[in-house]
């Protein structure tokens, strides 16, 4: 990463875009979606995350970072979802800013263990935590613009809650002991909380983890058990692996934007509601 980095500190980490506006640079889509909500028009997002890229794979390139010359803010998720952050935090100079959004978000752990989820994002409450963090550093860096942060963030929380009442509304016709929510990988957690469903993940934190034989036969037993009638599976993921399992255990599947990324859902609304359709699609009883 620091060869990467070392050749482009100077042009990269300037405060202001040809245009005035703050420019800030996003590592996740949703990141930009919440940027350009806050920041309005007073921000001009540049996103290094590429269209189709895989969340747990991606690492900037020389040509990405050159496409985000001038950011100030370098917008992350945190908690462990960028491996490379600390070589591109001793790349930057002091001028320069990354700030973890997912920072000042309270963890959740994955169920019998004290590994947290990384996945953050799925959380509409947590998102609405972390606009904030976002506001206080768009205000920092461009203090002249505080009430246009201000309005735009009071509007994405508006947003966000607007999300929250949706999804209990389609959700309300899924019986508490129908609440179970099996993913093909540990993303979901943060989600569940909010929401009131317990999860079964049937591979580790990444869409790459494969489990071993012994925690599948017991994932398969609590499938019959509970009659689970839908699993999901990651939206740019292979669905075999969960219709082998499914149709072992009289299930279907659906797709579900585990990871935020989701080209055909842009912005962070249009993602949840996919989120929030297909859950409720799934698991109410018919």
């Amino acid at each position: 990463m620091k060869k990467i980095f070392g050749s482009l500190i100077v042009a990269l980490f300037m405060s202001l875009s040809a245009t005035g506006a703050l420019r800030v640079a996003s590592l996740h889509p949703l990141l930009s979606d919440m940027a350009r909500c806050v920041g309005g028009e007073a921000v001009e997002v540049v996103d290094l995350f590429p269209q189709n890229g895989e969340l747990h794979a991606f690492e900037p390139t020389s040509a990405d970072l050159a496409a985000a010359a001038g950011a100030q803010l370098v917008l992350a998720c945190g908690k462990g979802v960028e491996p490379y952050l600390q070589d591109l935090k001793d790349a930057l100079p002091a001028r320069s800013r990354i700030v973890e959004l997912g920072r000042n978000v309270p963890d959740v752990n994955l169920p019998g263990c004290n590994i947290a989820d990384p996945h953050w994002w799925n959380s509409p409450a947590a998102m609405k935590r972390a606009s904030r963090a976002l506001r206080a550093a768009l205000e920092a860096a461009a203090p002249d613009m505080r009430d246009t942060f201000k309005q735009g963030q009071r509007s994405y929380a508006s947003q966000m809650d607007t999300l929250i009442r949706e999804a209990r509304i389609a959700f309300s016709a899924i019986p508490p002991e129908k609440r179970v929510l099996v993913c093909s990988h540990a993303a979901m957690n943060h989600f569940c909380k909010e929401f009131g469903f317990t999860t079964i993940a049937v591979h580790g934190i990444a869409q790459e983890s494969e489990g071993d034989t012994a925690s599948l036969a017991r994932i398969l037993a609590t499938l019959r058990k509970q009659a689970v009638p839908c699993l999901f599976h990651g939206v740019n993921e292979a669905p075999r692996v969960l219709q082998t399992i499914a149709a072992q255990v009289g299930a279907t599947t659906r797709p579900l934007a585990l990871d935020g990324i989701y080209p055909a859902a842009p912005t962070y609304a249009e993602l949840f509601r996919f989120n929030i359709r297909n859950i409720a699609e799934g698991l109410t009883p018919q």
